[in-house]
């Protein structure tokens, strides 16, 4: 069986991302703010594909946090754009939407847009792991990639998108929005 490659060719690199908001900024909604954000990450990409959007209750935040506003994108980007490149723009738009990054992990925020896969790239350092290390068990992050790219294998999988999400236990805790 033939897995499909994450890369697109030598100039290019496919890199799939997961956004997500759950605090209003300034005069923006998390919705907006996650369609902002998309249309940001199509200005840098040589294509993209975007998921739809999507509800999810939030998941180890601390008590009262609201409900996460979620969608993935699948983008092409030239190969001079490092991973580490990439993960300095994303902090970049992040800040852009009121982004305070913080000691405290998994608390409300403004947007978060995480590099879920770069090509066929693994890494481990302080700032960036790939793939994402919790992508394959997160309902919120698999659900949008399935419906752009159910095909897609993460490095250092044998399961695609669609087979990962399978596997999930049926927590209904994500959504489609309408």
């Amino acid at each position: 069986m033939n897995t499909p490659s994450n890369t697109t060719d030598s100039n290019s690199v496919r890199v799939a991302v997961s956004l997500g908001s759950n605090l209003p900024y300034l005069n923006s909604s998390p919705r907006e703010i996650v369609l902002g954000a998309m249309e940001s990450l199509r200005r840098i990409s040589i294509e993209s594909q975007a998921s739809s959007l999507y509800l999810s209750k939030p998941i180890d935040c601390p008590p009262g946090a609201g409900d996460f506003i979620n969608a993935a994108m699948v983008l092409r980007l030239t190969s001079k754009t490092s991973a580490r490149g990439l993960l300095v723009v994303l902090q970049g738009i992040e800040a852009d939407y009121g982004r305070r990054r913080g000691a405290e992990q998994n608390q409300a925020r403004t947007l978060d847009i995480d590099i879920i896969s770069y090509g066929n790239q693994e890494l481990e350092s302080i700032d960036l792991i790939l793939p994402h290390p919790r992508a394959r068990q997160r309902r919120f992050v698999l659900m949008p990639l399935a419906e752009i790219d159910p095909e897609m294998v993460l490095p250092g999988q044998s399961a695609n998108i669609a087979q990962l999400l399978a596997l999930l236990p049926r927590i209904e805790n994500v959504q489609l929005l309408t």
